[in-house]
């Protein structure tokens, strides 16, 4: 069988398409649980009477959708779910034309694991106790362990996140926050936001809204709630001669720890904007170093996560080696920020991405060949000096 014709036995009907998510997130760190609510706009590529998307280990619960055909709000009827396939599918109404667009909506909850796949609970001690924080890891196919969605990285769509969350708490994602305000009972929104609320009245809760993302695949969203802190500085890029946040974040335990990999961050970045000949896309740039991570780190457009042992320098215990290490991942993963396609010749990363899976060795060996290339070299040299190892 052809890598093609593999590839297209999972992918998922070409129906209808995703543009847009509005995606909510209530996460509860004392009971390992989260609960959302996501609507998804969508252009109807082809006449279509049902839906089908990814989910995993999420209970779905009521489910409608709103056309400009029909002009009003109905609700869809269950189907079934493909396990192997990790999908589910819902039966419209009516039949929607092409050419017209829609809008599902979906309640949806889940379990905090510590699967480190979608998203999951990471553990700390704090002055001997075990304390929770939750946050992603999508790649390659576990968006849809954290929502309903389209999880193919062909299918780019916007990401508007809402996130809500107890008041001690710091909310992180891709994009900056656009609000935060404390959760009252008088507060005015929406119908479905109050069914995600109803039971916190007598709790101090926020809501976090961000920024809506560019155009991305689902494999990129991210976001984290926990008991944070943060390191920060600032850099002046070289094309648009903004000045951009540069922020790392992690538990108090660990914080101290952190501020190496924020200089590396510093000294990168600008040079791969140089490299690449177009603007770093986002208006920040955060990295979570996280306890519990099942890879080096993840290249999330604006929030970067990765574990510990890639992201922290003990100053009174570091080595040149561990300096390495680290310049090195940081350096990989905002490798990946800028990526684009050089002299009509594909280089995969957040702006410029694979179609389909068979093609991620690209995306990963691209930023290999950048993290050890010349394009890192001087600024690597200044960080990690030469022949201070011996070499």
């Amino acid at each position: 069988m052809s890598l093609t014709s593999s590839a297209d036995h999972y992918r998922l009907p070409v129906n209808v398409k995703p543009t847009h998510y509005d995606l909510t997130i209530k996460t509860d760190l004392d009971k390992l649980h989260f609960k959302g609510l996501v609507k998804v706009d969508l252009d109807v590529q082809h006449d279509t009477s049902v839906i089908t998307f990814n989910s995993a280990d999420l209970e779905l619960a009521s489910a409608f959708i709103y056309s400009d055909v029909v002009k009003e709000e109905q609700a869809l009827t269950y189907s079934g779910f493909d396990q192997a396939q990790q999908r589910t599918t819902y039966s419209l109404p009516q039949t929607l034309p092409a050419g017209s667009k829609a809008q599902l909506k979906l309640n949806f909850s889940g379990a905090l694991s510590g699967s480190m796949m979608g998203y999951y609970k990471s553990s700390w001690q704090d002055e001997g106790k075990t304390k929770y924080y939750a946050l992603t890891q999508f790649e390659p196919t576990a968006a849809r362990r954290a929502f309903p969605c389209w999880d193919e990285p062909l299918l780019k769509a916007t990401f508007a996140i809402t996130m809500i969350s107890r008041q001690d708490t710091v909310n992180l994602s891709n994009m900056p926050p656009l609000s935060e305000q404390s959760l009252t009972p008088d507060m005015n929104m929406p119908s479905e936001l109050k069914e995600l609320v109803s039971n916190i009245q007598d709790e101090e809760w926020k809501i976090t809204k961000f920024e809506t993302t560019p155009p991305m695949s689902t494999y990129l969203a991210a976001y984290a709630n926990g008991d944070f802190q943060s390191l920060t500085t600032s850099v002046v890029m070289p094309l648009s001669g903004k000045t951009l946040p540069l922020r790392i974040y992690a538990t108090k335990d660990i914080i101290s720890q952190a501020q190496f990999a924020l200089e590396v961050k510093k000294a990168v970045l600008p040079l791969y904007e140089k490299v690449f000949d177009v603007e770093y896309p986002l208006p920040k740039l955060d990295t979570l170093v996280a306890h519990d991570f099942d890879v080096d780190a993840m290249e999330n457009w604006g929030l970067i996560t990765g574990r510990t042992n890639a992201y922290l320098l003990d100053p009174e215990r570091s080595s040149i080696q561990a300096k390495k290490i680290i310049a090195g991942t940081q350096s990989h993963e905002i490798a990946h920020m800028c990526c684009r396609e050089i002299e009509r010749i594909p280089r995969f990363g957040n702006i410029t991405t694979m179609e389909w899976w068979n093609y991620l060795y690209l995306n990963e060996a691209w930023s290999d060949c950048l993290e050890f290339g010349r394009w890192v070299k001087s600024s690597y040299q200044v960080l990690v000096p030469r022949g201070s190892d011996g070499t």
